[in-house]
């Protein structure tokens, strides 16, 4: 498939509270930086707890934020498929239970937390939060 409007991404749909518990949960998050009066150790301390990343913990890969979208439009995700046989089965799920859908580009995924060395050899899959909805494109 050559047009680029299309990627290759996994789908996820979860319900949370609200758009800001959304918000939380699929993007990364940074406490604020030390002062600058903070020591060297102080701020090594604070690199090392930053970004939390409650997406990522959950799944158990390593991934890059950057090619992560939440919408709450099944309509955009839809949008998104390329493929009207995978748009149809998208369509025939029951969804409506879920407050937002999360994207997840394949180039987001780029080592598995659960396999030494950080390999990625296994599929993404559903977890107590999210329901893993497939591969697209």
């Amino acid at each position: 498939m050559d047009d680029p409007t299309y990627y290759p991404f996994h789908l996820f749909a979860a319900t949370f509270e609200s758009e800001a518990h959304a918000q939380l949960f699929a993007f990364e998050q940074w406490r604020p930086e030390p002062s600058a009066e903070a020591s060297a150790d102080e701020y090594q301390a604070w690199e090392a707890r930053n970004p939390t990343w409650r997406l990522a913990q959950e799944l158990e890969f390593f991934m890059d934020s950057d090619f992560v979208e939440l919408d709450e439009s099944l309509e955009y995700v839809q949008s998104l498929v390329a493929n009207e046989a995978q748009k149809a089965l998208l369509c025939s799920r029951s969804l409506d239970g879920f407050s937002h859908f999360i994207i997840v580009g394949d180039n987001a995924i780029y080592g598995d937390r659960r396999s030494p060395g950080g390999s990625h050899p296994r599929q993404p899959q559903s977890t107590a939060i999210l329901t893993y909805l497939g591969h697209f494109n």
